[in-house]
């Protein structure tokens, strides 16, 4: 039991410090589809973990993936500072 603990544990941190030293991030959760106010399209909200904050991406909504996406990717690129 405390063998498959630590296990578990330093392979959490492993994974942490991989999303810091990447630049990208992982799907957090996303928001359910809404009409966008800046082109009046259907969209999905995405938020990111990159290892030390949340960022957020928007995307178009298509519910057949070919204008936009059906639900959010599961990486995407950290925005530069």
């Amino acid at each position: 039991m405390q063998r498959a603990l630590i296990t578990s544990l330093c392979l959490l941190i492993l994974a942490w410090l991989a999303l810091t030293a990447s630049t990208w991030g992982i799907v957090v959760w996303q928001s359910k589809v809404f009409v966008s106010q800046s082109h009046g399209r259907p969209a999905i909200s995405c938020t990111y973990f990159d290892g030390t904050a949340l960022f957020q991406r928007g995307y178009l909504y298509s519910p057949d993936d070919r204008v936009g996406y059906a639900r959010c990717p599961m990486w995407a690129p950290a925005m530069p500072l």
